[in-house]
């Protein structure tokens, strides 16, 4: 039969057993954790280039808008031109359809009240031109003393 001697000795060599394999393991653990924070500042350092890259190429591109410089850019005249031609577009679009709104509610348009107001003007006008020498004809009356009442135009 084993002693307690021996059980404490076989306890004290499975206890070293198993320290040494923990220690062997969190070594190897801690030496892919410093592998990983290696890679970790790799990356962060290339990021951090690329940010200042594209913080340069950014402040290069606002000097150049603020300068006008772009505006003489061949892409950037095309894209204006097909931007003015959209907007034209659009723009036709929407009077048509404000035609059609207009036309279904039954409302006179914009235009259709200019030209109106333009024929009132017109025959205000011609109205004026008739009715002055009535006026004066009956201003000629009532500085006679005439009790009869003159039409108000």
């Amino acid at each position: 039969m084993t002693t307690t001697s021996e059980k404490t000795a076989e306890k004290t060599g499975v206890t070293q057993n198993v320290e040494s394999f923990l220690k062997g393991q969190l070594s190897q653990a801690q030496k892919r954790f410093e592998g990983l924070e290696g890679e970790a500042n790799k990356a962060f350092k290339v990021l951090e280039t690329r940010g200042q890259e594209a913080k340069k190429e950014v402040q290069a591109l606002w000097t150049k808008v603020q300068a006008g410089e772009l505006r003489a850019d061949p892409r950037v005249q095309e894209l204006t031109k097909k931007v003015d031609a959209a907007g034209t577009e659009l723009r036709k679009r929407l009077d048509g359809l404000q035609a059609k709104v207009v036309e279904a509610v039954g409302v006179a348009s914009q235009s259709q009240v200019q030209q109106i107001t333009h024929e009132l003007g017109r025959l205000s006008k011609k109205l004026d031109v008739l009715l002055k020498p009535t006026r004066r004809a009956h201003g000629a009356t009532k500085n006679s003393g005439s009790a009869a009442s003159s039409p108000r135009a």
